[in-house]
């Protein structure tokens, strides 16, 4: 079923508002070092399977109708707001990821030093 141009930036509207409650969530859960990350991917490619579904309805729905023109710039701004909004988050929690990620070869690192050469001062260090 095709749907009108304004209908599926409502689509695509309420999507990107779906996927920020999701990187939200997701970003919550990074800083809380919670191990929740095969549903946090999971979730994720079913939004962004939404998403391309969203973004091909709207390829098909054509040209916007003059009557709807108002109505369509005022989504297109929220939508772009949305994705600017979003691309920020995303920022953090790659920051967030790559911080965990450091973190972990640091301990890990420790640990594999520790078995070669016994240490007091890395057994200190992987107590932190």
């Amino acid at each position: 079923m095709q749907m009108n141009t304004l209908s599926a930036l409502e689509r695509y509207n309420s999507l990107c508002d779906e996927l920020d409650f999701f990187m939200h969530e997701e970003n919550a859960s990074l800083r809380s070092s919670s191990s929740e990350e095969n549903a946090h991917i999971d979730r994720k490619k079913q939004i962004v399977a939404k998403l391309h579904e969203a973004l091909q309805g709207l390829r098909v729905a054509g040209p916007v109708k003059s009557a709807e023109h108002a109505a369509s710039c005022e989504i297109r701004k929220r939508v772009l707001a949305k994705i600017l909004k979003l691309l920020l988050l995303s920022r953090e929690s790659e920051q967030l990821l790559l911080l965990i990620f450091r973190k972990w070869l640091f301990r890990t690192l420790l640990i594999c030093a520790h078995r070669m050469v016994p240490n007091p001062v890395a057994l200190v260090l992987l107590r932190i």
